[in-house]
């Protein structure tokens, strides 16, 4: 067998063909032979189990940032907690509205709730 001094070549009568380069495939081209078509391959539902694809909605002021760890999982940020409301107790109507209150800037401060 020959030596050869190429990144890329092809021996064996073109039978096999050797690619230490980069491989750059243009648009429009079409790649024959392999399993699943090669053009029609189709990226599988990611999943617990499988690495695949996932459809993301586009960013706006209702998303949040997500993040993606080494091993490829996707984490979502936790939903944010308030400090246990005791329930509303009082003898007139101006009570429960301090206690009514005190509860939305709960919400608000947590970021559970958009101040005005």
């Amino acid at each position: 067998m020959s030596e050869y001094n190429a990144k890329n070549y092809t021996e064996q009568g073109g039978e096999v063909t050797h690619i230490g380069g980069k491989l750059i495939i243009e648009d429009g081209a079409e790649v024959e032979g392999l399993s699943g078509g090669g053009s029609s391959y189709t990226l599988p539902t990611a999943s617990a189990e499988t690495l695949g694809g996932v459809k993301a909605k586009v960013k706006d002021s209702e998303t949040v940032e997500v993040a993606v760890d080494e091993g490829g999982k996707l984490y979502v940020p936790a939903v944010p907690q308030i400090d246990h409301q005791e329930n509303a107790v009082g003898e007139d109507v101006s009570a429960l509205v301090s206690s009514f209150n005190a509860l939305l800037k709960a919400l608000e401060t947590a970021g559970l709730m958009k101040s005005e």
